[in-house]
């Protein structure tokens, strides 16, 4: 029986989304009651605003359902997204900007006993079963809030023409999580700091709904 992956369907809307000039509602610093999603975006600490060399995360994001908390870069938007934990996409720069960069956070607790190896190739089967033409570039091993996982590069052909996809697989707790930070060839280089930059902020609080 093929395992499931809740990779690919947010993924598709995110890139709807960044497509269509982000129309969705967006959440920049919503009240501390949180957003349509619930998560609660707050201002991090002043010794948790990032190194002033590298990218600055201004804002932090709590999602409740998981109580993973990340950064969020400098002037970029959060947007709620159906069955993801969040979307963060990276601020228009002039009519000619067609591709925002953007990354997507997924929390997958219907796999069934997951490991990082076993999510990491049933991941990979599902992308390449949608995108054929993807190619990983880079891989190597990464460590999060104590948490061993996976990092991997790839590319592959999308609505704008071929980008780059910065993945990170953790598991914890016997849910999968997936950063996915995706920008134009031409651009992955600069932007890959700040995917970077974020899954390396990860923690986790208190889960609201009693999930981990």
């Amino acid at each position: 029986m093929r395992r499931s992956v809740r990779l690919l369907w947010p993924l598709a809307a995110l890139l709807l989304l960044v497509a269509a000039g982000c129309a969705a509602p967006e959440v920049q610093a919503p009240p501390a009651s949180g957003d349509q999603t619930g998560a609660e975006v707050t201002e991090p600490p002043e010794d948790g605003a990032g190194d002033a060399q590298g990218p600055q995360l201004t804002l932090t994001y709590t999602h409740p359902e998981t109580g993973l908390t990340l950064g969020v870069p400098e002037g970029w938007t959060a947007y709620p997204v159906e069955d993801a934990v969040v979307a963060m996409i990276s601020p228009a720069k002039g009519e000619e900007d067609f591709f925002r960069e953007n990354l997507l956070v997924t929390a997958d607790d219907q796999f069934p006993d997951p490991t990082l190896e076993s999510y990491v190739e049933a991941l990979a089967d599902e992308v390449r079963r949608r995108y054929p033409d993807t190619e990983t570039l880079e891989s190597g091993d990464i460590t999060i809030a104590g948490i061993e996982g996976r990092w991997l590069v790839d590319r592959f052909t999308g609505p704008k023409g071929e980008a780059r996809v910065y993945r990170v697989v953790l598991v914890r707790d016997a849910v999968a999580y997936v950063f996915h930070g995706t920008a134009p060839t031409w651009t992955f280089d600069t932007y890959r700091p700040v995917f970077e930059a974020v899954v390396e902020s990860a923690t986790w609080a208190a889960a609201e709904s009693g999930q981990p």
